[in-house]
């Protein structure tokens, strides 16, 4: 039995050791351990029950928020009957308290000092570690959490009352946690504090211990019977009822043998306790030590499992970070570039997918090459398809276009000057949904590199911090010329637009809409951009000048519709030309170029580990040294 709890106590040193609590964010061993976590309102009863079980006044008392951290108590029972009692704490190592009254006021002082640093916080999840010797105390590991309360009561912050019960949910909701449910029998128990977070985190009732204190001040003529026989709030690891000492036995120092004497006759002494086995804090002690050996055996082997596989990955994590870097130049050298070319290969495969024609230079994963995909299938067209071009071909605009273009002297036939003016300002339209597409792949593409840095091949570039700066920048060097390079070429081809409109297409028109029309020749087919056939339409139940008007306005839009159709086609294919193929065959040559020429002082620059890579090894090595010193302690019991 002892060597079962002080296997326990042991992991939970390694764990303190860690800085592994239940509050924090990533666990490695705490959670795993079966610990017995006691939960209660303030003024329940709390330090007293645990007082009891130690024989030993020693917890701060008090009114309000006296217990205000966590406190892990493990309690090592000594063969030696001659053997003096002490304690020892966590944070003062090497140093025993045998004057239990000093044991009280280095709690107070540690929990002053500790809430210090924190800012100014009345309680802290961080908890403190006494380790108590004594050939009166059953091996038992407790964690006696801070009382919980409804109402902040004077000088208290309005948010305690959360922070409390924040604190000991923390503690309580792992699946190794048994808790011990305080609650005082002379309160109505449907409004126990410990009760209600008990049946939060463990509906069951499968890791749930109740314990009844104050059963002695209970209303004369009631007594707490049928909640020990299991009749009444039924716990399937039942409920034990004690009697503490009250206020009066504290101020006038009667001891603990003599408390323990005047529960017994209690319980004795009352027909409602006299057959019962389930009362008094002897039968507690040994229940609770009982019930923890029996649950740690269970948890064994999982516990064994765990720890396997966390020394496995903690090993393949510092595998995965590699050794302290060194060597001559050339070793140097060699790594520097082999870590470049990682980053292109990873950089072109996340471009790069296995499609065929135009969707092979782009496909790629969901994060990389298809949101290039997307910008030309989804986003350049929408942008484009939602441009204004109808308040440019309204008859009104159209009139005053073509009347601005004749100029003091009108047109005879087609107002030449007004389409190309119309045209001109419908292209110009154009302009920035091309644009934006050029600089929505640059953003892409510069997010691939930080992908490309991210993938397990690449890992070892985030422990050398110039390294990894060196080439973000390089990269984004490269990328902006490509930038500028694929923006000139998009430039280029909207401009080409602008600057020679097609007579073809008017020819086409004014043959089609002739009655002299070759008959057995098919009409050509014009669409405007809201997709009508142009030669379908009927200007006869229009007025005179507004069919003219309108002829003028849907010949426009069916030529901006050409030129729509065909930028949507050239410009993915110039940015795909001038910005994502070389960026795969050229995004970091200029810093490979670079690195050959370098000095090995300039090379040893560049693979200077960050601290926080250093730190980051420092603090896996340490993980691993303790949990594998946890697997030779379980290897040793077993």
């Amino acid at each position: 039995m002892e060597r079962v709890v002080g296997l326990v106590n042991k992991l939970q040193q390694i764990a303190s050791a860690l800085g592994d609590t239940a509050a924090s964010e990533n666990s490695v061993l705490w959670n795993k351990l079966t610990t017995i976590v006691v939960i209660g309102g303030q003024s329940s009863g709390k330090s007293s029950v645990l007082e009891a079980v130690v024989g030993r006044d020693f917890l701060p008392r008090g009114t309000g928020i006296v217990t205000r951290r966590p406190l892990v108590l493990q309690l090592v029972k000594v063969d030696d009957l001659k053997a003096l009692d002490f304690g020892e704490f966590a944070h003062a190592p090497g140093r025993r308290f045998s004057n239990f009254d000093d044991i009280t006021r280095e709690i107070e002082v540690e929990t002053e000092r500790h809430l210090a640093k924190t800012g100014g916080k009345v309680v802290s999840a961080d908890p403190i570690y006494l380790t108590v010797h004594s050939v009166n105390v059953p091996n038992l590991t407790l964690v006696d959490m801070p009382g919980l309360t409804k109402v902040p009561i004077d000088g208290q912050p309005a948010s305690i009352v959360q922070e409390l019960d924040d604190m000991a949910r923390m503690y309580v909701k792992g699946d190794n946690a048994i808790i011990l449910a305080v609650s005082p029998a002379n309160a109505d128990l449907a409004t126990s504090d410990a009760l209600r977070m008990a049946r939060d985190v463990d509906p069951s009732g499968d890791r749930t211990i109740g314990v009844l204190t104050k059963v002695d001040i209970m209303d004369r003529g009631t007594d707490c019977r049928d909640v020990l026989q299991g009749k009444t709030l039924k716990l399937k690891h039942g409920w034990v009822a004690v009697v503490n000492r009250g206020q009066a036995d504290l101020n006038s120092k009667v001891s603990m043998k003599d408390a323990r004497s005047r529960e017994k006759d209690f319980f004795l002494g009352q027909p409602a306790y006299a057959d019962l086995a389930n009362v008094g804090t002897t039968y507690l002690a040994e229940k609770l030590s009982t019930h923890l050996i029996g649950e740690i055996m269970k948890n064994l082997p999982s516990m064994v499992t765990y720890i396997d596989s966390s020394i496995k990955k903690l090993q393949d994590e510092l595998s995965s970070l590699g050794g302290d870097v060194g060597g001559s130049r050339g070793s140097m050298l060699y790594l520097i570039l082999t870590m470049i070319q990682k980053v292109e290969r990873a950089f072109e495969r996340i471009v790069q997918g296995a499609r065929t024609s135009f969707r092979k230079n782009v496909q790629g994963g969901a994060d990389g090459g298809d949101k290039i995909l997307d910008v030309f299938d989804l986003k350049l067209k929408e942008a484009i398809a939602k441009l204004p071009f109808n308040r440019i071909l309204t008859l009104k605009n159209v009139q005053m276009v073509v009347n601005e273009a004749d100029g003091y002297q009108p047109h005879i036939i087609a107002p030449e000057n007004g389409y190309r003016r119309l045209i001109e300002d419908g292209l110009a339209l154009l302009r920035d949904p091309a644009f934006a597409a050029v600089e929505q792949v640059h953003q892409i593409m510069k997010n691939i590199v930080t992908l490309a840095l991210a993938t397990p091949e690449c890992r070892d570039v985030a422990r050398f911090f110039n390294l990894k700066s060196e080439l973000i920048a390089h990269a984004s060097t490269q990328l902006e010329k490509l930038r500028k390079d694929s923006d000139t070429m998009v430039r280029t081809l909207v401009d080409m637009e602008a600057s020679y409109l097609s007579a073809t297409f008017f020819r086409e028109i004014v043959a089609a809409e002739s009655y002299a029309y070759d008959p057995s020749r098919p009409r050509p087919v014009f669409t405007t951009l809201n997709g009508e056939n142009l030669f379908e339409k009927r200007y006869d139940n229009l007025p005179a000048g507004d069919a003219h008007l309108q002829r003028i306005s849907d010949h426009v839009s069916a030529y901006l519709q050409i030129v729509r159709n065909q930028l949507l086609a050239t410009v993915p294919k110039a940015i795909v030309h001038c910005m994502v193929v070389p960026a795969k065959a050229t995004l970091l040559a200029a810093m490979l170029e670079e690195v050959v020429g370098k000095e090995e002082v300039m090379l040893r620059r560049l693979i200077n580990e960050s601290e926080e890579v250093a730190k980051h090894r420092d603090d896996l090595r340490k993980r691993l040294v303790l949990l594998q010193k946890a697997q030779k302690e379980i290897t040793a019991f077993i």
